[in-house]
This record gives structure tokens, sequence and C-alpha cells, in this order.
């Protein structure tokens, strides 16, 4: 063997793979070079939009500080008008002082109402401008010149309140593009008798806007309220085009969100796309006049300088990575040698071809480990695989043997409704929902000598156990039944039956009744059992506070008593198991006996079919998803004597 090959050859299969992890290094190189990009590209952008809104919020506060200083100097001029109102001729000297006092004001007037000065007719406006400075009167006012009816006079009047008007050409006033700053004059009695105006021009605005320039290639444009331009590249859209029609016009959806945001108000950045190419564009309010400047800037500026940095470093990496390319190949094609046999072998076993031979190994490395693996799987496979048809028989028959004891178990209970079709005087239901496969609840009715004997209970437990217990119950109470009418001595003699040979220590809640079908008289023994409810004619729903007794198979030659109660036509008793109060949601909230008896009283008029399944969908509503933990069992007797009688005579 070459003395090269005799250093590098280990026997350790985790050695050289961690020799080849090595190699691995530049893959590493390479993802924090993307990442460190990803980062710094972050960071640039993060900065250009920063500087970029703090020259915009710098530019706005400027913008708006000389606009206050326009409405500062018309509220110090109000009181020196109202003062000179005997003279109107006078006016013009303090509307000068305003115009010539500011040097963002080219002009200023006083548009008094129409007739206000009876001498002076109907229209009276003393204007004054400032141009070169040099300051010229006039007089405005006229057909032509109906100033009452335009906007920076009506707008005020009717909000009183001042106003920033939107920029327009003045027609016969200044006769250049303004926004005009209208200033109500109110009288004693709060009414409006004048608009003192000042106009500022747009141009004023024009040098400050196209200053602002964070990137050679970027441009600055202003909007005013409706989103008109004020300023803008192309000169022709100034006062000619709003930001919403440019965007509609040249179908750019990103133009016109952006559009709506700024006539909204919002301060924010955007990437849009502007002729095709894509664009930044940050933009900011003016809330006192509700203008909005924007800068709009190609991405590939901010970037330019790490783009250039980032494409070097990219060109050798992928260098790097086309060379290494070739020896990870290399690499992976020697480990995956050995392994390919053993793939073949694994795929082989899947299929269920325990006994097949796996391929030989000589080495002493993790080659051999996963040899000895595999061959460990291979038989532990073919063990679990014996056990699991096993298992598989024993549950089949096992849920075979259960499905069969729940039919029997289910048919030990009466399930015709109504029970007693030649009977008008008596109607009941019942429902029996078990938690398992069979359940420990149980119910049973019979008539014998016009008296209807019944039972509802729950045994201690579930499944299987409970369920023969359930059987048990269920024929002690027909045989105790054919011997007496008193509920406490039927109850007696099953208690102490059941707990005569009770090694199992099980037990069960219980409530025998027997109701006298002529008289309505009615005996219950309650034996640590949930109190049933009685729903009266009128709907009225209560509990039937019978006393309540030790439950049966506890305590041999227990004494048991009767609560005697006598029903009215049309009263309706409602039997329950704890499975239907105990319900619980996924969260562990009970359904109790507030929301049981809120179901009677809402259907309280309903038949008792109706009744039954009102409350168990009320159940249902909420427990949810959460798996059923109790059986639930009800039982209804509507008592209603008359009806007999009817039918009998």
């Amino acid at each position: 063997m070459h003395p090269f090959r005799q250093i590098f050859q280990f026997k350790s299969f985790a050695t050289r793979m961690s020799v080849y992890v090595l190699s691995f290094a530049l893959v590493v190189f390479a993802v924090i070079i993307v990442l460190f990009y990803s980062y710094s590209r972050e960071k640039v952008t993060d900065y250009a939009i920063k500087s970029t809104h703090g020259q915009l919020y710098n530019t706005a506060i400027e913008i708006n500080n000389l606009l206050q200083t326009v409405e500062t100097t018309m509220y110090q001029s109000v009181w020196t008008i109202e003062e000179s109102l005997n003279d109107p001729d006078s006016l013009y000297r303090i509307i000068a002082a305003v115009a010539e006092n500011n040097d963002l004001i080219e002009s200023s007037g006083i548009a008094f109402e129409p007739y206000y000065y009876k001498t002076k007719g109907k229209y009276f406006m003393p204007y004054v401008s400032v141009i070169n400075k040099k300051t010229e009167y006039s007089l405005l006012g006229s057909q032509s010149y109906d100033y009452p009816c335009m906007d920076w006079y009506l707008i005020p009047k009717l909000l009183k309140q001042d106003y920033w008007s939107e920029p327009y050409y003045d027609q016969g006033g200044g006769n250049f593009i303004m926004s005009t700053y209208s200033l109500p004059l109110l009288d004693k009695e709060g009414k409006v008798y004048a608009i003192f105006t000042a106009n500022i021009s747009l141009s004023r605005f024009t040098t400050m806007i196209d200053q602002l320039k964070p990137y050679s290639s970027s441009f600055t444009f202003l909007i005013s309220r409706n989103g008109s331009y004020l300023t803008y590249p192309d000169h022709e859209k100034i006062m000619n085009e709003t930001i919403l029609t440019d965007a509609f016009t040249s179908n750019n959806t990103g133009l016109e969100n952006v559009g709506q945001e700024m006539l909204a108000g919002q301060t924010h950045t955007a990437q849009i796309k502007l002729n095709g190419n894509p664009a930044y564009i940050f933009y900011s309010s003016i809330p006192h006049i509700g203008w909005s400047v924007a800068n709009v800037c190609p991405p590939s500026i901010i970037l330019k300088d790490l783009d250039t940095i980032s494409g070097q470093i990219l060109f050798g990496l992928l260098t790097g990575m086309l060379v290494l390319f070739f020896v990870i190949h290399i690499i992976i094609r020697r480990l995956v040698k050995p392994l390919a046999a053993f793939s073949e072998s694994a795929r082989v076993i899947a299929t269920g071809r325990f006994n097949v031979k796996l391929p030989e190994v000589k080495s002493y490395d993790e080659i051999k480990m996963l040899h000895d693996s595999l061959a460990y799987m291979q038989q532990s496979l073919f063990d679990y695989v014996i056990k699991l048809h096993e298992t598989t028989a024993t549950k089949e028959r096992i849920e075979s043997e259960l499905s069969i004891a729940r039919e029997i178990q289910m048919g030990m209970i009466p399930k015709t409704f109504p029970p007693f079709p030649s009977r008008q005087d008596v109607d009941l239901y019942a429902i029996l929902q078990p938690a398992r496969e069979v359940g420990g609840d149980l119910y049973d009715y019979f008539i014998e000598n016009d008296k209807l004997y019944f039972i509802i209970g729950d045994v201690s437990g579930k499944g299987v156990p409970a369920s023969l217990f359930m059987a048990i119950a269920r024929s002690m109470f027909r045989s105790f039944s054919r011997h007496t009418d008193s509920p406490a001595t039927i109850v007696s003699g099953m208690n102490n039956a059941i707990s005569e040979n009770n090694e199992t220590n099980m037990f069960i809640t219980l409530i025998v009744g027997v109701l006298d079908l002529h008289s309505g008289e009615l005996k219950i023994c309650n034996a640590g059992h949930t109190l049933p409810v009685q729903v009266s004619p009128e709907g009225k729903v209560s509990l039937i506070e019978a006393r309540t007794h030790l439950i049966v198979g506890i305590m041999i030659d227990h004494e048991y008593t009767n609560e005697i109660f006598y029903l009215e036509k049309g009263t309706k008793i409602f039997f329950y198991t704890d499975g239907i109060t105990e319900a619980e949601n996924a969260k562990k909230e009970l359904y109790g006996e507030a929301n049981m008896i809120k179901t009677l009283s809402a259907n309280s008029q309903q038949d008792i079919h109706a009744i039954v399944s009102s409350v168990i969908c009320s159940v249902a509503h909420h427990v949810q998803l959460a798996e059923q933990s109790d059986d639930l069992t009800i039982l209804v007797i509507h008592y209603e004597p008359n009806n007999q009688k009817q039918e009998r005579n």
C-alpha cells in the first residue's frame, strides 16, 4: 500500500467520516457569506429608509413651520381688522402689513359677505399682492370673480374654522398657482361676516423639494390633499394629474396603494414598480395641511456598493464550490458502496422475508456494528410478527365476545316505545348509552294490576363486571316486584341478596318506584341515586326531594322506607343517572344539574321523546369532542289519567 494512503487509512468509520466532514467547511463558509449578505442588505436598506425618512420628516417639518407662520400672522392681525371695520378703506393698510411681513405670503385679502358695506355694493374684497417687493392694491369681486361661490370662501364659512384650500390657479385674483389659507371672521353673534385670506405660491416649495435628493438617481415630489401633483419631475403632471389617476392610467396597483396611504396621511416605505422598473418610494405626511411628500429611489442605487462586493465574493465562492462538488462526490461514493448491500437487504426484510441472508462484513468498525444491528432487527421483527398475529387473534375474539355481550345486555332492557300503546293514561320513554361496549346502567318497567313498576340504577364501575351486576340487579327487581307493591320492600330484598355474597364489593345506586295509574299515587325508594325532576303540567321544573337511603350492596338488613307523592294530570317525572350531570368537556367542566334543569325548563311543554332528545343534545353540545366518561341513562314518565277515562267512556 502507498505510504500516503496508509497514513489516512483509519479502521474506524466514525474517524473517516470526521475527516470527510472537514471538507464541508467551505459549505459552512458559503452559508455564512449568504447570511452576512442578507444581514448587510437588511441593514443597508434600513439605513437608507431611516435616512430618507429623516430627510422627508425634516422637509415636512420645515413646510409645516412655514405654514404655521402664515397662520400665526393671520391670527395676530384679526384684532386690528375688527377695530377698523368702521373704516373699510383702512383695511388695505392691515392686509398690506400681512403680505409685507411674511415672505411666504404672496397676497392677502378680506372677502366680506355680500352687501356687508351697502355703500360698497354687493362685492367688497380689498386685496394686496407683493410682487418683487412691490405692493399692489386692488379690489376684487364681480360677476366674473364671484368669490362667495369659491371653495376658499364657502368651506371655512360653513365650518366656521380656518381652512387651507386645495392648490388652484386664481384667475382674476392672484393669477398664479396658489393655496389659500382662509380664516373666518365672526361677529359677536357668532356669524361669519368676512373671510380673511392669505395666498402662498407653490413655487416657494419647488426649490425646497427639488433639493431633497438622498441619492443621485432619486427624485422627490409633493402631492396635495386630493392627490394632485404639486411638484414632479414631469412638469406636465403638475396640477393636471393626481397620483391615483397616474396609477389608473398605468395600471399600477402598487402606486395606487401608495397613493391611498399618502392620502390617508400615513408615513411608510413601499417597494413598487415605476415604468416597469423596481423602485423604493418613501413617503411622509404634512399633517398640518394634509399634503404628503415622497421620494422615489431605485433599489440598485441603495445596494450598489454592497452588490459589487458581494458579487466578487460570490464568484470566488462558486469557483470553490465547483471544486468541492467533485471532492464530495468521490467521498460519498466511497461511503455508500458498503452500505448499498445493507440497503437492499433491508428492503427485502421489509417485505416480510425475515430469513434473508445479510452481506458479510470483514471489518470491525461501525459497518460491522450496522451488520449486527440489522441481524438483531431481523430476528426481533420475526418474533414481533408472531406475537402480533397472536395478539390480533385474541383482540378480535374479545371484541366479538364484547359485541355479543352488548347485544345480550341491550336485549335485556325494554326498547319499544311507546311501551303501552293500548293505554292512554301513561306514556314512558327511556334511553341508555353505555360509555364502553357494555355498561353498568339499567332501567326497567312493567305494568301489573294498573300499577307501573319501574327502576333506574347505576352500578359502580364500568365494562363487563358492571354489566353482569346490572343483569343480576334487573332480574332481582323483576323477581321481588311480583310479590309486593312497596318500593322499599323491593329495594330491601335486592340489598340483602346482593350484600350477602358481594365479595367484589360492588354496589349500585337505584330508584325503585310504583305509580298507581288510577289514583296518581307515586311511591319511591331512593337508594343513593340522583334526585329525580318533576315537570308540572304548567311547565314548572323542580327536584323531587325524596329521602336518599344507603346505596344497595353495602350493608345487610338496612332499613329502607317509601316516599309517597301524588301526581297531577299531565305531570312528567324525569329520572337519570349521574352520567348526565357529570358529563365533562375537554376543559374538565361538568354539565351540571343547573344546565339540565335549564334544558328541561326550555322544553317542558314538549312530549317526553323530545324532552329526552333535547337533554341528550344539550349534553353532547357541552361535551363536544371529549370522550364519553360514563354511561348515560334517562327514564321519563308522563302521567295522563284523564285520557284513559275518556277512552273508557
